[in-house]
């Protein structure tokens, strides 16, 4: 409900001033018609003055522009103080004339006086309210009164901490390899019975391995000079 009377508050104060200039026009209207009709200055003036601008649509008038000012500025706060100014200068101005001629009208000083003094405190409200809405405009002009509701800034949006980079990848220490090659792999042996006595091979490092060499085998050589074949 508090929302529905915030977004209603401008409609609300634009309404009362249209009301408030339509009851000055028609003060003024009825003015000219009694100047027309043959009634005396003093007594249209007087009546002007009581019909021109209602002290009620005053207070409601500077109660709505105070709303739609100070409570959340609505966006054309600005422009109703200003219109609302010059609407209360006018009928406070009229009812000053108004008050002022029609005193005349009265019979004696005594009667003007109490004359002048009904309609005082009537003019002093009016005066009031003419001087806050004016005071208003100005702090509104000149940035001391803000003419808008601050926008607030976006939720600024969450911040992605990068992740930690990965550390880089540490050498792997040479360890033993996976396969070991078998040490008498690529070793030649003159006969099968030397590899299965032990006897060293000609390995593919041995210096004297080169190709095909002879075979010294001194049991054979000897066995060879004995036997007659």
């Amino acid at each position: 409900m508090f929302d529905n009377v915030m977004r209603l508050r401008e409609p609300a104060a634009w309404t009362v001033l249209a009301v408030t200039v339509a009851a000055i026009v028609l003060a003024v209207i009825r003015f000219v018609l009694a100047l027309g009709a043959g009634v005396g200055l003093a007594a249209a003036s007087q009546d002007m003055a009581l019909t021109a601008m209602n002290l009620t649509l005053v207070i409601l008038v500077v109660a709505l522009v105070w709303a739609c000012v100070f409570a959340s500025p609505t966006p054309r706060a600005t422009q109703l103080v200003g219109v609302a100014a010059v609407v209360v200068t006018v009928g406070t101005l009229l009812t000053i004339a108004g008050t002022l001629i029609g005193a005349s009208a009265s019979a004696g000083t005594l009667a003007v006086l109490l004359e002048v003094l009904g309609g005082l405190l009537d003019i002093v409200l009016k005066v009031v309210a003419t001087i806050t809405l004016w005071l208003i405009l100005r702090g509104m002009l000149g940035g001391r009164i803000a003419a808008r509701a601050p926008i607030e800034a976006p939720p600024a949006a969450a911040e992605v901490e990068p992740e930690p980079a990965a550390p880089p990848a540490e050498p792997v220490a040479d360890g033993p390899p996976a396969w070991t090659p078998d040490p008498n792999a690529g070793t030649v042996w003159a006969s099968a019975a030397d590899a299965a006595q032990g006897t060293p091979g000609a390995g593919p490092t041995d210096p004297n391995r080169g190709g095909w060499h002879p075979v010294q085998r001194p049991e054979l050589d000897g066995r060879g000079e004995d036997d007659p074949r």
